[in-house]
């Protein structure tokens, strides 16, 4: 019988390499038919391939997080080198993903299930498109996928090594997009500190350790995207596209010293480098510019506070247009096809299914939270982390910003989906060896 099973582990542990090579492939062959990497503002502001002069304005001098210049720097600022190294991470990344879901299971021959489900949703368009797109985005979801990789390694077991291992990926994180100190802090923070109650004797303080790095790296975070002038682009976005236009907003801001004037509302509506960046540039607005640069961002903080109603609501209204946006294909670069397995999965979850998606991920996290709190699956914790937090991080990128809010909430959408994968693949494993331990204790009676 041992024999038996042991053909079988490594029948499974083949099937698995199989559809692992497989699916670099893919990536390979569909990275290969497009013939340049694709460049926006933000790729040049990366790169600092732009230089300012005495007759050039770039209020977005400087960046939020320090880390994908350095990354870019790393590697010569080569596009195609770069756009490689994308690739080659993403593919990393989540195999990486695949194989610590794989390991945390009781079922084995669920196994090529996992791998297929995981690198197939990577296949996706909101996950492919970038690996040859010169911004943030591609590195970031791998190391996302790395982050979640980790916990679901540490949850049921944490080690030295292991701990580490997620310091370091949640430092990397953490530093390349302003939103992931969210998701580290947010994520990162709530399982922690589910792993110290459960957690008994000396592993505990690695938690504790955990929640200072997670603290350290959001306040660093934030201390870099509070510099210079990058910030004041996305406040000028929200004061016109929801502020100046409702008389009622406008009026609670006008009453803590926005100065308003008709140069101010004829702003109403355009994004912050509209007409050559006259919301910068316009003498007429220099009051203004004097208040947003003192106070706008700490009124409009207190307003969100004291309307909690505005604050917890509005981002509602935008939730299904934010998850299953359509428009994120126009960051695609020229000759990028998606290919089968990622159309496949496109397909299951398009706009359509929303109402679907609901019903069965309620259905599943109630399922789960049977699990974990029986101690039946305890890496079920953090699949259901990630879908509870779906909303407040959505919602704070919402507040954010109001200009291509699409790309500003992939890491969300990302969780969104990877979260009720996780949730489905641990429901059918637990199932499984449940019932598959029922069926010993009858055949043992």
């Amino acid at each position: 019988m041992d024999l038996f099973s042991k053909q079988y582990n490594r029948l499974f542990y083949l099937i698995s390499f199989v559809i692992i090579v497989a699916y670099a492939c893919i990536q390979v062959s569909y990275f290969l038919e497009i013939p340049e990497p694709r460049l926006f503002p933000d790729s040049n502001r990366y790169l600092k391939l732009t230089t300012s002069s005495g007759n050039e304005f770039n209020p977005n001098e400087g960046v939020t997080t320090p880390l994908m210049p350095l990354i870019y720097k790393l590697l010569g600022k080569n596009l195609k080198i770069i756009a490689y190294a994308q690739l080659f991470v993403s593919i990393c990344s989540w195999t990486f993903l695949g194989f610590a879901i794989a390991r945390s299971l009781k079922s084995i021959w669920l196994m090529p299930l996992v791998y297929i489900t995981i690198l197939t949703l990577s296949l996706s368009d909101i996950i492919s498109l970038w690996n040859s797109t010169i911004l943030s985005e591609s590195f970031s979801l791998s190391f996302f996928a790395c982050f979640i990789g980790a916990w679901i390694i540490i949850v049921p077991k944490i080690s030295l090594k292991r701990f580490l291992a997620l310091i370091a990926i949640s430092i990397l994180f953490g530093f390349l997009r302003s939103i992931n100190a969210y998701i580290v802090l947010m994520i990162g923070g709530i399982i922690a500190m589910i792993g110290y109650i459960n957690q008994k004797g000396k592993g505990r303080h690695y938690y504790i350790l955990l929640q200072i790095v997670f603290i350290v790296v959001f306040i660093m975070s934030n201390k870099f995207s509070d510099s210079g002038n990058h910030w004041t682009s996305y406040t000028l976005n929200v004061f016109s596209t929801r502020i100046l236009p409702n008389q009622e907003y406008r009026a609670y801001f006008e009453k803590h010293g926005m100065p308003v004037n008709e140069n101010l509302l004829a702003r109403t509506g355009k994004i912050y480098y509209e007409d050559d960046f006259a919301y910068y540039k316009d003498p007429k607005l220099e009051q203004f510019r004097n208040w947003l640069y003192l106070h706008g961002k700490s009124t409009y903080l207190r307003y969100l506070l004291t309307h909690p109603r505005y604050l917890l609501l509005k981002p509602l209204h935008d939730l299904q247009d934010m998850l299953f946006s359509s428009r994120l294909i126009y960051y695609a670069p020229k000759g990028f096809i998606l290919s089968p397995p990622g159309k496949l999965f496109d397909a299951v979850s398009a706009w359509g299914l929303y109402p679907a998606y609901i019903f069965f991920t309620g259905i599943l996290v109630g399922l789960n939270i049977v699990f974990t709190l029986s101690k039946k699956s305890t890496a079920s914790w953090v699949p259901l982390i990630m879908i509870f937090l779906v909303y407040p991080l959505a919602a704070i990128i919402w507040h954010g910003d109001s200009h291509e809010i699409d790309r500003h909430v992939l890491p969300v959408v990302v969780q969104a989906r990877l979260g009720f994968v996780l949730l489905l693949l641990l429901t059918i494993d637990t199932i499984i060896s449940e019932s598959h331990l029922c069926s010993m204790r009858e055949n043992k009676y």
